[in-house]
Protein backbone atom coordinates (compact mmCIF):
# COMPACT_ATOMS: atom_id res chain seq x y z
CA UNK A 1 0.00 0.00 0.00
CA UNK A 2 2.83 2.44 0.79
CA UNK A 3 4.04 1.72 -2.65
CA UNK A 4 1.04 2.97 -4.02
CA UNK A 5 0.54 6.13 -1.95
CA UNK A 6 3.95 6.76 -3.40
CA UNK A 7 2.42 6.69 -6.86
CA UNK A 8 -0.50 9.01 -5.59
CA UNK A 9 1.64 11.74 -3.97
CA UNK A 10 3.79 12.15 -6.93
CA UNK A 11 0.34 12.91 -8.98
CA UNK A 12 0.31 16.55 -9.79
CA UNK A 13 -2.71 17.84 -8.28
CA UNK A 14 -4.07 14.20 -7.20
CA UNK A 15 -5.97 16.51 -4.27
CA UNK A 16 -8.38 18.03 -6.72
CA UNK A 17 -8.30 15.50 -9.47
CA UNK A 18 -11.56 14.39 -10.80
CA UNK A 19 -9.48 12.13 -12.85
CA UNK A 20 -7.23 10.01 -10.53
CA UNK A 21 -8.55 6.95 -9.03
CA UNK A 22 -7.11 4.60 -6.11
CA UNK A 23 -8.61 1.05 -5.55
CA UNK A 24 -8.12 -2.87 -4.67
CA UNK A 25 -8.62 -5.19 -7.52
CA UNK A 26 -8.48 -8.45 -6.02
CA UNK A 27 -5.39 -8.98 -3.79
CA UNK A 28 -3.46 -5.85 -5.64
CA UNK A 29 -4.12 -1.90 -4.89
CA UNK A 30 -3.90 0.59 -7.90
CA UNK A 31 -3.28 4.32 -8.73
CA UNK A 32 -4.76 5.60 -11.69
CA UNK A 33 -4.91 8.78 -13.41
CA UNK A 34 -6.65 10.45 -16.60
CA UNK A 35 -4.69 13.59 -16.11
CA UNK A 36 -2.23 15.13 -18.79
CA UNK A 37 1.49 14.59 -17.88
CA UNK A 38 4.32 15.15 -18.95
CA UNK A 39 6.81 12.60 -19.98
CA UNK A 40 9.08 13.21 -17.15
CA UNK A 41 6.55 13.56 -14.31
CA UNK A 42 5.16 10.31 -15.70
CA UNK A 43 8.69 8.97 -15.13
CA UNK A 44 8.92 10.03 -11.64
CA UNK A 45 5.65 8.85 -10.64
CA UNK A 46 6.37 5.25 -12.25
CA UNK A 47 9.90 4.97 -10.57
CA UNK A 48 9.57 7.13 -7.14
CA UNK A 49 8.49 3.81 -5.30
CA UNK A 50 11.23 1.85 -6.46
CA UNK A 51 13.75 3.82 -5.65
CA UNK A 52 12.35 5.03 -2.21
CA UNK A 53 11.14 1.30 -1.00
CA UNK A 54 13.81 -0.55 -2.87
CA UNK A 55 17.09 1.60 -2.34
CA UNK A 56 16.97 4.44 -0.31
CA UNK A 57 15.33 2.09 2.65
CA UNK A 58 17.61 -0.60 2.36
CA UNK A 59 20.49 2.06 2.80
CA UNK A 60 19.36 4.00 5.44
CA UNK A 61 18.15 0.97 7.08
CA UNK A 62 21.21 -0.75 6.83
CA UNK A 63 23.39 2.12 8.12
CA UNK A 64 21.24 2.45 11.17
CA UNK A 65 21.48 -1.30 11.50
CA UNK A 66 17.73 -1.28 11.44
CA UNK A 67 17.88 -3.55 8.10
CA UNK A 68 15.95 -7.27 10.32
CA UNK A 69 15.00 -9.74 7.66
CA UNK A 70 10.71 -8.63 7.78
CA UNK A 71 12.31 -5.24 6.19
CA UNK A 72 14.43 -7.76 3.96
CA UNK A 73 11.48 -9.25 3.12
CA UNK A 74 9.28 -6.41 2.30
CA UNK A 75 12.04 -4.51 -0.08
CA UNK A 76 12.43 -7.49 -2.08
CA UNK A 77 8.65 -7.83 -2.01
CA UNK A 78 8.44 -4.75 -3.42
CA UNK A 79 11.16 -4.79 -5.90
CA UNK A 80 9.75 -7.81 -7.18
CA UNK A 81 6.40 -5.64 -7.53
CA UNK A 82 8.33 -2.86 -9.14
CA UNK A 83 9.46 -5.07 -11.61
CA UNK A 84 5.96 -3.62 -14.23
CA UNK A 85 6.85 -0.29 -13.04
CA UNK A 86 10.72 -0.49 -14.44
CA UNK A 87 9.75 -2.09 -17.44
CA UNK A 88 6.63 0.91 -18.03
CA UNK A 89 9.38 3.20 -17.40
CA UNK A 90 12.01 1.46 -20.38
CA UNK A 91 8.95 1.70 -22.40
CA UNK A 92 8.28 5.07 -22.12
CA UNK A 93 11.69 6.40 -22.11
CA UNK A 94 13.09 4.52 -25.10
CA UNK A 95 9.16 5.13 -27.04
CA UNK A 96 7.97 8.83 -26.16
CA UNK A 97 9.63 11.47 -27.54
CA UNK A 98 11.10 14.27 -24.96
CA UNK A 99 8.20 16.99 -24.94
CA UNK A 100 5.33 14.33 -25.06
CA UNK A 101 2.40 14.69 -22.78
CA UNK A 102 0.92 11.19 -21.62
CA UNK A 103 -2.81 10.32 -20.58
CA UNK A 104 -4.07 6.91 -19.61
CA UNK A 105 -7.51 5.69 -20.45
CA UNK A 106 -7.75 2.56 -18.79
CA UNK A 107 -4.89 0.01 -19.33
CA UNK A 108 -3.99 1.63 -22.37
CA UNK A 109 -1.40 5.03 -22.28
CA UNK A 110 -1.59 7.60 -25.19
CA UNK A 111 1.08 10.43 -26.06
CA UNK A 112 1.19 13.65 -27.99
CA UNK A 113 3.66 16.32 -28.43
CA UNK A 114 2.49 19.41 -26.98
Amino acid sequence: MLHELLHLIFIPNFIQSKKTYVGINGFEAFVTTEEEITKSRFILVTVTPYLIISVLFPLLLGKFGLLTPAFKFFILLNAAASSIDLLTLFLIIFQVPTYAVLVNNGTRTYWKIK
